[in-house]
């Protein structure tokens, strides 16, 4: 017996880890898994680790590597908390205007999650093809 967390959007990716240190057993896909998917650290190493290409990213944790980070892939960017699986908070960035006017709404830019950029030409390839899959 246990509970089922992987549906319903972000707020059981949010409780798994509690449930899990509470004991109570997640069934389904494990609060481990879950992290390795949301961190964006731990998933990159893994793609790594794979073989696995992916977009130029950096895990920024001040508005100064933000400029830097952007500076170097050059516009648009990709802007997203790092623990979140869903999408929500993410959002295409094409100038420095509009870069400001994200990291001064974003609540997520914080030692604990961190904000990340991914260059957008090359995600923008990986969400389409994701797209395309989940359709057939």
């Amino acid at each position: 017996m246990g509970v089922i967390v992987s549906v319903g959007g972000q707020l059981p990716n949010n409780i798994v880890t509690f449930l899990s240190r509470q004991n109570i057993k997640c069934l389904g896909t494990t609060p481990e898994n879950i992290d390795n998917a949301e961190n964006r650290y731990k998933f990159s190493r893994l793609l790594d680790t794979l073989g696995i290409d992916q977009p130029e990213w950096k895990e920024c944790r001040n508005i100064e590597e933000t400029h830097q980070f952007c500076q170097h892939v050059g516009f648009p960017c990709l802007v997203r908390p790092s623990f979140v699986l869903s999408g929500a908070g993410m959002n295409i960035v094409f100038d420095e205007k509009e870069l400001e006017k994200y990291l001064n709404e974003a609540t997520a830019v914080s030692k604990d999650y961190p904000v990340i950029y991914l260059s957008i030409y090359l995600y923008t390839l990986l969400l389409y093809t994701y797209s395309h899959v989940i359709c057939i």
